[in-house]
C-alpha cells in the first residue's frame, strides 16, 4: 500500500526528476525523520506541491533535478517544506538547491517563483 509520503515522493520524483519514481510505496527512512513526517502530514503544503507538480509537468523547458536517492529526496522535501513555511527564505532555498544541483537555475527559479 502506498503511503501519502510515497505518493508525494513519487509525484516529486516524476516531476522533478522526470523519470520513473524511485520510491514505490515505501518510505522507511522518512519514518525516522520528524521533518519528513511533518511535510508528509501537512495538507496545505501537499496541496500546493500537487499544483507545483502539475505546473512542472506542463513546462517543457523544466529539466530533471537529480534527486536520485531517498536521502536526496527527503532532504529536498525538508528544504522545500521549510521554504513553503518561510522557515528559510526563498533566497536561502535557492542557494541551497543551486549548490547541491548546479546548472539547474531555471528549475530553481521555477520552483521559487511559485513559493507562497
Amino acid at each position: 500500500m502506498m503511503t501519502r509520503f510515497g505518493r508525494v515522493s513519487a509525484a516529486v520524483i516524476t516531476a522533478f526528476a522526470l523519470t520513473v519514481p524511485l520510491l514505490q510505496g515505501c518510505a522507511t527512512g522518512s519514518q525516522n525523520d520528524p521533518r519528513v513526517v511533518a511535510a508528509e502530514m501537512d495538507k496545505p503544503f501537499n496541496n500546493w506541491l500537487d499544483t507545483l507538480v502539475t505546473q512542472v509537468k506542463a513546462d517543457p523547458k523544466y529539466k530533471r533535478l537529480p534527486l536520485d536517492t531517498e536521502a536526496q529526496q527527503e532532504e529536498f522535501m525538508v528544504w522545500l517544506h521549510n521554504a513553503y513555511h518561510h522557515r528559510v527564505t526563498k533566497e536561502e532555498f535557492a542557494a541551497w538547491v543551486n549548490s547541491q544541483y548546479p546548472n539547474h537555475q531555471y528549475e530553481v527559479s521555477f520552483i521559487v517563483s511559485r513559493l507562497p
